[in-house]
């Protein structure tokens, strides 16, 4: 077990069930997981992902650090295909874990239980956030006496409160989904029992709209995060003109004014 994946309606589900290890990512998990975001990257028919866990207590327990750090360090030699992966691939690692992403369809996490250190990293590398009421996230790596290097150091600063990322990364204790909620990290927080209801509802949401203008907004947003508003403006309007004359841009004025469901068909 490692990774259930699967695809339907245009919605793409990645479910982690390593059960033995609290799904702590090994090589294999992480190998898999980036052949789950490349699919999810070029399949045209997916138009968003949900990423959740199939354990009943916990989301992710964050990197095996007894399996994958003795091979990234070359500690030991790799005994395995996926081990070897790493050592070929070390990119892939954030690539797995969405620290790096070229690609701009949304992915949506739905978290219960613990959510720890690269995990938690992993769900900062989504675009949008639900979790259960009994979520509780954490970034341990102070308390170990090592720092983090899975994106948290940069994501945290731009997606919440400077005060608050720094007392997450720097005390390492665990936060609970309301105050995560509070400081504008999660979308919503939500019964145990209604996340994957909550999750595929705005899945389909997003389904339901036109894909290039999903994908253009998500792409806007990440190119111009560290350009001045000038260039960002020009950026917008490079990105945007396209799609404003696409099929789809169409197809969509002519629903409204018919009374429709617009068709489209990511053209």
């Amino acid at each position: 077990m490692g990774i259930d994946f699967s695809k339907k309606d245009g919605v793409a589900t990645v479910g982690l069930n390593r059960p033995e290890a609290k799904n702590a990512l090994d090589a294999r998990m992480l190998q898999e997981l980036q052949g789950a975001w490349k699919e999810v990257a070029e399949d045209k028919a997916i138009r968003a992902a949900i990423i959740y866990s199939e354990l009943p207590d916990i989301f992710c327990a964050g990197m095996d650090l007894k399996t994958v750090i003795p091979v990234l360090t070359a500690a030991r030699q790799p005994v395995n295909e996926s081990e070897q992966w790493l050592v070929d691939d070390p990119q892939g690692v954030f690539k797995s874990m969405l620290r790096q992403r070229d690609w701009d369809k949304p992915i949506i996490a739905a978290v219960h239980g613990l959510c720890l250190t690269g995990g938690f990293e992993m769900v900062m590398g989504t675009d949008l956030r639900i979790a259960s009421n009994d979520a509780m996230f954490q970034m341990r790596e102070a308390t170990y006496g090592i720092m983090p290097i899975g994106g948290s150091n940069v994501f945290l600063p731009r997606q919440i409160p400077l005060a608050a990322a720094k007392e997450i990364l720097i005390l390492g204790e665990e936060i609970p989904a309301a105050r995560l909620y509070e400081w504008g990290f999660l979308n919503k927080v939500v019964e145990k029992d209604h996340l994957m209801d909550e999750a595929m509802r705005i899945a389909r949401r997003i389904c339901n709209n036109g894909p290039l203008a999903v994908q253009g907004i998500l792409k806007c947003i990440r190119i111009t995060a560290e350009m001045d508003v000038d260039e960002a403006m020009n950026k917008e309007i490079e990105i945007g003109l396209p799609i404003f004359s696409s099929a789809d841009a169409r197809e969509g004025v002519a629903a409204f004014k018919q009374g429709r469901k617009a068709e489209f068909k990511g053209k």
